[in-house]
């Protein structure tokens, strides 16, 4: 259960939206001109399209997405997830390096549709609750394509 209002929730979806942005950004630019480069590239936008999509209900300023502390308990640490991987399994590059950057992404990815999940189930209103099993199943989409990738490889 989510012990959070609905304008909460949305605040917590934003913050975690914005770390997994972030997080691809930095993993496309360090796969740069690569496929799994493409892929993180392609991932951030998405994530900049639902931070859009949750800044425009209520009107939550876009500025809120960065607001984490209060919301920890509900959020995923990528990077900290990252150094663990990284400090587990030792530095390394090519196939190595994408590994675990899409185990993190996947990660990230899994947190979100259950998030998404657990929040649509909490709250009232119908076009939020529209609005986060949407995002939910599009989370899933990125999901999906995450695991196709890692096949691959």
């Amino acid at each position: 259960m989510i012990d959070l209002n609905e304008i909460e929730i949305l605040q917590v979806a934003l913050a975690h939206e914005e770390r997994a942005r972030a997080y691809y950004e930095r993993q496309a630019e360090r796969h740069v001109r690569t496929p799994a480069g493409a892929l993180f590239d392609f991932l951030a936008g998405e994530e900049e399209g639902h931070i859009r999509k949750l800044s425009a209900r209520f009107g939550i300023p876009k500025v809120e997405a960065k607001w984490e502390h209060k919301y920890l308990p509900y959020l995923l640490d990528l990077e900290r997830l990252a150094r663990d991987q990284e400090a587990a399994e030792g530095e390394s590059g090519g196939d190595d390096a994408v590994r675990r950057s899409l185990s993190v992404a996947k990660a990230a990815e899994e947190h979100a549709v259950e998030f998404y999940g657990k929040a649509a189930e909490a709250v009232e209103d119908r076009n939020t609750k529209d609005l986060l099993s949407a995002l939910r199943e599009e989370e899933r989409i990125h999901l999906a394509r995450i695991e196709e990738f890692r096949k691959k490889i």
